[in-house]
């Protein structure tokens, strides 16, 4: 049995501080967008598409039992 090994040569220089800062300013503006949206709305949205989803479900579903409805009394 062989088994095979890899070690990359590749090397990535990053400088820590950098990547902190890049963090620290993706984080504030991600809170600053947080806090001009309307939540509200968004949960509005949100439950219209889950309630579109389940129509769509429940349509669905009727037109297979309702196949199966017809071919029982027929």
């Amino acid at each position: 049995m062989q088994t095979t090994t890899g070690i990359s040569t590749l090397q990535m220089a990053l400088n820590e501080n950098q990547s902190v800062t890049s963090n620290r300013e993706s984080f504030a503006a991600l809170m600053r967008k947080a806090e001009k949206t309307d939540w509200d709305q968004v949960i509005v949205k949100i439950d219209e598409q889950i309630s579109r989803i389940g129509a769509v479900v429940l349509s669905l579903s009727a037109l297979y039992f309702v196949s199966i409805f017809v071919l029982k009394l027929l």
